[in-house]
């Protein structure tokens, strides 16, 4: 149930926006929040926070979607139950050769 939940969330970010900017951009951040939280199983409070920071990152625009989006499915691929760990080492190298800080 889980993967079907994070399948969706992961298709609706993928479908066009069609409210104003302004709205368009806070429901991807939301759905963003969503799929990192469930896709990589967050439950410690820790994890939330750092989900939480990537995401203001990414609403600010000094951390690229793309990035964020590309390393949350590497981590999932791996064959792992728990793949945040993952995320969270390659998202840092990968946010330190683009000169940001997590």
């Amino acid at each position: 149930m889980k993967y079907l939940a994070a399948a969706l969330v992961t298709l609706s970010l993928s479908a066009a926006c069609l409210a104003p900017a302004s709205s368009c951009q806070a429901e991807d951040v939301a759905q963003l929040s969503d799929m990192l939280k469930n896709g990589l199983r967050v439950q410690r409070p820790k994890d939330l926070a750092f989900i939480k920071r990537v995401v203001e990152l990414v609403d600010q625009g000094r951390l690229p979607v793309p990035l964020v989006k590309s390393t949350f499915s590497w981590a999932r691929s791996k064959p792992v139950r728990y793949p945040f760990p993952y995320f969270v080492k390659a998202l840092r190298i990968r946010a330190g050769k683009l000169g940001i800080r997590l």
